[in-house]
């Protein structure tokens, strides 16, 4: 419960100026209110959270409440995303933007450098996942920057884990429209095993469909070169795959469930 929702003469100042706006900065404030030091800001706006008008994001940058709440509302959780961690929207939460994916998660993935960590506001989960010089390839798109389509799909292919896994990845490639130019582009720098991962998985598509263009498994076809696993960290049963040197311990029915099932 908010005990105090009363403000003092300078609070009700600042939060009419900052009302109508989603998020509010520290440093904005004292552009807009030159008279006032930044201790005194940093007063208001600690005074202005604790009585549920603001809710803190992180050092200078607070979430505006429209009504006084201990529960932080949330209208775009994108946008937060972006603020509490240097990186771009992708995953999962990309495929989610392009409408690949008709489901609204509560988990928003934000591609950095060299930060991976994880935030809880509200009811959302802010993950950020480190991919290192691969978190390249981001657009400017609905008003947050993302991962292009076809890197959101190379992302996905990269860490499956956060793409929702090969069957929720499987249907969005099925359903989007991809740059493979771009798309191939990024797999010139990866490793082997990514790649005969990748190409089984278009392969298989590739059987149901006519989405996957052929010089696009062949590109993925010269990159085999040793054994490995569908799912690195799973168990190794399933079925070998000869011509992708792959086993296969997921199982085409799970890959594209979707399509089965459908």
């Amino acid at each position: 419960m908010i005990k105090n929702i009363y403000l003092s003469k300078q609070e009700q100042m600042v939060f009419n100026v900052i009302s109508s706006a989603d998020m509010a900065y520290t440093d904005e404030i004292g552009d807009i209110f030159p008279i006032l030091k930044p201790y005194q800001i940093n007063k208001i706006c600690y005074s202005l959270s604790s009585k549920g008008y603001l809710y803190r994001l992180k050092k200078g940058v607070y979430l505006v409440q429209k009504k006084p709440s201990d529960f932080p509302a949330i209208k775009n959780p994108y946008k937060i995303a972006l603020v509490l961690f240097k990186g771009y929207i992708g995953f999962s939460t990309a495929l989610r933007l392009y409408d690949l994916i008709d489901y609204e998660p509560f988990t928003i993935f934000i591609v950095t450098e060299n930060k991976s960590t994880e935030k809880i506001i509200g009811e959302y989960t802010f993950k950020a996942v480190a991919i290192g010089e691969k978190a390249t390839g981001m657009t400017y798109y609905k008003d947050v920057y993302i991962s292009t389509i076809a890197k959101t799909f190379f992302d996905c292919f990269y860490k499956p884990q956060y793409g929702g896994g090969y069957s929720t990845i499987t249907k969005a490639l099925y359903d989007a429209d991809v740059a493979w130019d771009e798309f191939l582009h990024y797999f010139d720098f990866a490793s082997s095993s990514l790649c005969q991962r990748t190409g089984y998985v278009l392969e298989l598509l590739s059987q149901e469909t006519d989405k996957i263009p052929e010089e696009v498994l062949q590109y993925f076809r010269k990159r085999i070169k040793n054994n490995t696993k569908l799912l690195p960290s799973a168990g190794g049963k399933g079925h070998y795959i000869k011509r992708w040197m792959l086993l296969d311990n997921l199982g085409k029915e799970n890959i594209l469930s979707w399509w089965h099932h459908g």
